[in-house]
């Protein structure tokens, strides 16, 4: 078997399907990395490590982020043969699906180490990380002059109104530069009051799916939250699609 390439993005994705444009989907921004494994921890998921040139493999998790001191935790194997190849190989890349994603990232050496009082696997925190998400609906960048906004509710039972960024009839995502509503991945909006327009709202049901933030090195820039619909009504679902195919139209319009 051929030795695979130095660039995590080079190859396939662990289930054989060709991934094209891949530059557009390699995240090397420190806190989107980070989130992203999170993710992976958080969801179990369960992640194949190829090392040896390929000759090798086995599975493994993610099982702590720790960016204060740069490393990344994975379980350690059940076969300590694999164990001990994997300790001296030079370069290993690291293969999951998470919810349909694919994600891909390296590390060139593993250390073997202790968490909980268990052993584990440690390496420091990936430059890079591929993830290819593709997205089941067309999504369209909401201009900046329509103002869409969805209206959250804070604990003080106060209205809180978030810019609407990109919107599809799987969901949206939103820009939010304060702490009145604090958002966590799988949290659940029910009845929330989206605004399409000055005469256009109703309610959606949001399922909190990713957060991150627009600018690593700058938090005060805020952080994108993207939200999926959650049985989104028929009557909701065609306001949507007629927001949408007008700025179609009047994207085409401005380009001719």
């Amino acid at each position: 078997m051929q030795e695979e390439q130095k660039n995590p993005a080079s190859t396939d994705d662990p289930q054989g399907e060709k991934i094209d444009n891949y530059e557009k989907y390699l995240l090397q921004g420190r806190g989107a990395i980070i989130q992203k494994l999170r993710q992976l921890e958080k969801s179990k998921s369960m992640i194949t490590a190829h090392f040896g040139g390929g000759k090798y493999s086995m599975l493994t998790a993610v099982v702590d982020v720790m960016p204060d001191r740069d490393l990344l935790v994975l379980d350690y194997g059940a076969n300590e043969t694999l164990n001990k190849k994997i300790l001296e190989a030079k370069r290993i890349i690291f293969k999951t699906r998470h919810q349909g994603i694919t994600a891909q990232f390296t590390a060139d050496r593993l250390q073997r180490a202790k968490r909980q009082g268990k052993t584990a696997f440690a390496c420091a925190l990936p430059d890079s990380l591929l993830w290819v998400q593709r997205r089941e609906f067309y999504r369209i960048r909401v201009p900046m002059s329509e103002h869409l906004n969805v209206e959250f509710v804070d604990r003080n039972n106060q209205p809180v109104s978030y810019e609407i960024l990109d919107l599809s009839i799987g969901g949206l995502c939103i820009h939010r530069t304060d702490n009145r509503i604090a958002f966590e991945e799988e949290q659940l909006f029910i009845n929330t009051k989206i605004n399409l327009s000055p005469t256009q709202s109703g309610y959606v049901n949001l399922q909190v799916r990713n957060i991150i933030p627009v600018k690593a090195d700058d938090p005060s820039a805020g952080v994108r939250v993207g939200c999926q619909f959650i049985d989104l009504s028929m009557e909701m679902s065609g306001h949507i699609q007629r927001y949408i195919h007008t700025i179609e139209a009047l994207t085409r319009h401005l380009e001719k």
